[in-house]
């Protein structure tokens, strides 16, 4: 039995990480995607980070499972084999500049007359309209302009060194495109989505970081956000971080830590009391805390640790995650030979379907790979040396 998307056919124009990454996590579940690249250097994200024979990791990762045609969607053929292809799949997905595919009549209001119970799912940086609407974006711009890059420190503002909006963003595509399948499986028909990743990001940082700003008028028993209460604990060998929120669990790390005595002081002893001492609280943990942790390696910190059953973690490099005891147990990562990018290794979906088994799509496809099956497909076989003739595909 295949993944709880079988049967499922995409036709993704998208480039980058968000779009592809979002069809990505469907193809895993079992979703049959087309990946429309143009001619040439086909998606930018083939060239970036490591690579080998003109294949990358990023690029592998967020395209596996998929197959790739090259067309030409500057020429009118090429638009017009597009739409060919539109007319048989349940959904479409594009993220070029709010209005790019209106002027190239591949637009919603186009691909609907072709496919009427299309899901349509357009992808953009700020959103369709608006004074920063035609703004170029990447992953890093729509960090500071979402809130998320000033809450990472109490001091200056800081970004988060991954494509965590483009990530955020694919894994809110790949939902909402489910969500929008479900709805036409109960008769409500195709849709056409629109998704931001400035809305993706600011709805991801709002619930916790701007916990205080959400309680609006007078009454509020106002205090500090959950992610200010997060330090990292310096050991002899390396760094942990320490998350004692129930009373029994910050007694047990004092007691851990040979400091039962700070565990009896009235402006810790409840977690009312440490809520209402925030600088207390950081000034204990730079202090008392931080010179016991010091004195304990990861491993004797750990065995105190849980042995006063206290949360707790332990930073792990990307270089150890494979070696982690549970990362192996969990078996997350896997190895498979690339056909041109050689050796991988991988992550494998991480939601589990006992009914509906996801797995790893295919290797992720070279620059038009499969364009001649794919136009085969819908009829255009004896054409395809015209077609490659004259430029529209490759």
């Amino acid at each position: 039995m295949g993944g709880p998307f079988e049967g499922v056919k995409i036709l993704d124009l998208s480039a980058v990480a968000s779009g592809p990454l979002a069809t990505t996590l469907l193809a895993d579940q079992g979703a049959e995607v087309i990946k429309v690249e143009p001619p040439g250097i086909g998606d930018v994200l083939r060239w970036v980070c490591s690579n080998r024979n003109g294949m990358s990791g990023i690029f592998h990762i967020c395209n596996r499972g998929k197959r790739s045609i090259a067309i030409d969607l500057s020429k009118q053929r090429g638009r017009e084999v597009l739409l060919e292809l539109a007319r048989g799949c349940d959904v479409f997905v594009q993220n070029f500049r709010p209005g790019a595919v209106e002027r190239m009549g591949l637009g919603y209001d186009t691909i609907v007359q072709v496919n009427p119970g299309v899901v349509y799912l357009s992808i953009s940086g700020f959103g369709p309209s608006g004074p920063y609407a035609q703004k170029r974006v990447y992953d890093n711009v729509i960090q500071v302009y979402s809130g998320m890059a000033a809450v990472q420190d109490a001091g200056e503002p800081k970004l988060i060194r991954q494509l965590i909006c483009d990530k955020l963003t694919a894994h809110s595509a790949a939902a909402a495109i489910g969500a929008a399948l479900f709805a036409r499986e109960r008769g409500r028909g195709g849709q056409h989505i629109e998704l931001s990743m400035l809305d993706t990001a600011i709805a991801f940082v709002w619930p916790d970081a701007a916990s205080d700003l959400m309680m609006l008028g007078d009454g509020v028993n106002r205090q500090p956000t959950v992610p200010s209460r997060y330090f990292l604990t310096r050991f002899t060998d390396g760094y942990g971080t320490l998350a004692p929120l129930q009373d029994r669990e910050f007694q047990g790390l004092c007691a851990a830590f040979g400091i039962p005595e700070v565990a009896e002081d009235p402006r810790f002893s409840t977690l009312s009391a440490r809520m209402s001492h925030p600088e207390e609280v950081r000034e204990l943990f730079v202090t008392r805390i931080e010179e016991a942790a010091a004195r304990l390696s990861r491993d004797e910190a750990g065995k105190r640790l849980d042995a006063e059953d206290v949360p707790y973690g332990i930073v792990r490099t990307l270089e150890e995650l494979p070696d982690d005891p549970q990362v192996q147990v969990n078996g997350i990562f896997f190895e498979r030979e690339h056909p041109v990018a050689g050796k991988l290794r991988e992550t494998r979906p991480p939601a589990r379907f006992h009914g509906t088994p996801a797995a790893p799509g295919a290797p992720a496809p070279t620059l038009g790979q499969h364009t001649d099956e794919i136009l085969a497909e819908i009829g255009l076989a004896g054409e395809i040396a015209a077609l490659r003739g004259a430029g529209v595909v490759a």
